[in-house]
């Protein structure tokens, strides 16, 4: 059992996406029959909404939390995590845009639409975003106000004097994550029957259209992950660490293409040091930037998070508005940050965004039926975003071997 446990866990993108193709094949034979087997699919939706609050609340608050080991290292570790938040920034932005252009989810058209009340949002609740009550929050499973409640803690750990006292309370917050992901893990085990469910469902109402405006969101993802790459990996070498993005990219390629084959960020990362060094990087900063960036740099996410929102907002009608786009930005960098280092962590914070805004959990089945797809690139960008700003602040700090590049 443990044995077939972990190969279901080594090729999960693998797994959901037959698991989806099995549910869409269910769907088109059982048609409105398809209904009685919906609530195996709620079972996974609500396991999952289960561990949002504190999923939300370790994963952002640890991965804060240890940045404090960073001011230890030297001065520019604070370049790395800058440069590091700002291409999450500028990938939220890409995604919002992309989004906005080509609005997946429209014409999918979700029986009783009308029954969805997505989450308004006025410039006057923008202070309710605050929580009034630490306890009340993750009790009532305010997702928004966990994770400003998660940041304020991260950033109050930083902020401790070294010394016991801050190291155990890192050392906790640590340790509560690793407990989360390891629930989190364990109904993932559950998914394949879950999202099997959720898309014979789906796809026994949607029929047809489901399959063709789905479209709009694999052309909207794929365009975000070029112009991304084009404008903050290839721009920012050329114009900030002024060398040959092509060459750069050459050097990175054995990484590239094990994550690419792995989806795993964790299982790259030795390929990752490896190819960084290669490309001058001191081992100094390369040892530093690229675990860091591992658990917190992940720019796939940055760019996918928005679309997934959008595509169950446009699916029931209903357009974003400006204070939501701009929560669609904070979400991006927060998720982005503290994003689950799980076989389908993408599909845990997908149920954390739609249960945040009110959004029909048929989204989550959708989001699973490309999840391969989504897996095997969004990998292969978070790996290349590590490398990418170490490599700028090596350059800038001196620490970059120009000879060795160019070798």
């Amino acid at each position: 059992m443990s044995k077939f446990l972990q190969k279901m866990s080594e090729k999960f993108a693998l797994v959901l996406f037959l698991s989806a193709v099995a549910g869409v094949a269910l769907g088109l034979i059982l048609g409105d029959k398809a209904d009685y087997i919906k609530p195996l699919g709620t079972v996974f939706t609500r396991l999952l909404t289960m561990v949002v609050p504190v999923l939300v609340f370790f994963s952002i608050s640890s991965s804060f939390a240890n940045i404090g080991n960073a001011r230890k290292l030297s001065k520019w570790a604070g370049k790395v995590i800058g440069w590091f938040l700002l291409t999450t920034f500028v990938g939220t932005i890409i995604g919002i845009i992309m989004g906005l252009i080509f609005k997946p989810g429209l014409g999918i058209g979700l029986p009783n639409g009308a029954d969805y009340e997505v989450t308004k949002i006025t410039a006057d609740m923008f202070i309710e975003w605050l929580p009034s009550n630490a306890v009340g929050a993750l009790a009532e499973g305010n997702t928004i106000q966990i994770v400003f409640l998660s940041i304020f803690v991260g950033i109050a750990a930083v902020c401790l004097p070294d010394g016991k006292s801050k190291d155990t309370i890192v050392n906790l917050l640590n340790s509560m994550q690793d407990l989360t992901l390891k629930i989190v893990q364990g109904i993932m085990y559950y998914a394949p029957i879950g999202i099997c469910c959720l898309m014979a469902s789906s796809i026994s109402s949607l029929k047809g259209a489901f399959l063709k405006e789905m479209g709009s969101f694999l052309i909207a993802v794929t365009l975000g992950f070029a112009i991304h790459i084009v404008l903050c990996y290839f721009g920012a070498l050329k114009f900030f660490a002024k060398i040959s993005p092509i060459r750069f990219t050459r050097k990175l390629f054995p990484a590239l293409i094990t994550a690419f084959t792995t989806t795993s960020s964790a299982g790259t990362m030795p390929m990752t040091l490896q190819c960084v060094k290669n490309i001058g990087c001191d081992d100094e900063i390369a040892d530093f930037g690229v675990p860091l960036g591992v658990t917190f740099n992940m720019d796939s996410m940055a760019v996918e998070i928005p679309l997934y929102i959008m595509l169950g907002m446009f699916a029931i009608g209903q357009s974003p508005s400006f204070p939501q786009l701009l929560l669609f930005g904070l979400m991006g960098v927060a998720f982005s940050v503290g994003c689950a280092g799980v076989p389908g962590g993408g599909l845990a914070i997908a149920v954390i965004l739609i249960n945040a805004f009110g959004l029909p959990v048929e989204v989550v089945g959708w989001i699973a039926a490309i999840f391969f797809y989504l897996d095997i690139t969004g990998t292969t960008i978070n790996i290349w975003g590590d490398a990418v700003c170490t490599t700028i602040v090596a350059k800038s700090e001196g620490m970059f071997d120009k000879t060795k590049f160019n070798s």
